[in-house]
């Protein structure tokens, strides 16, 4: 689960840049490791089902894309933002013990 969901934020920061940039080598780089995460995704949906699997790498990624957004490109988060990512850590914990 964490290796797919690490590489559905790692395209998010590949798009992002290129949607900076303008770089090819993001673009491409993208271009070639999509198709993975979706495939990782497809093994852990096998495992645990849609529902489970979806809830889970998509909060691992909304948290992991505002982390990058935070140490890589300078974002900031308001107190009511930094909530919502703590809830999404706790979600993931609460979904993982059933």
């Amino acid at each position: 689960m964490l290796a797919s969901a690490a590489l559905f934020i790692f395209c998010d920061a590949l798009s992002a840049h290129w949607g900076r940039t303008d770089s090819h080598r993001s673009l491409a780089a993208l271009l070639v490791l999509a198709p993975f995460s979706y495939f990782l995704f497809a093994l852990i949906t096998r495992q645990v089902g849609l529902a489970v699997a979806g809830a889970l790498v998509n909060s691992v990624v909304v948290a992991g894309a505002i982390v990058i957004g935070v140490l890589v490109f300078g974002e900031e988060l308001s107190r009511t933002q930094f909530a919502g990512v703590a809830m999404a850590f706790a979600a993931v914990t609460l979904l993982n013990l059933s």
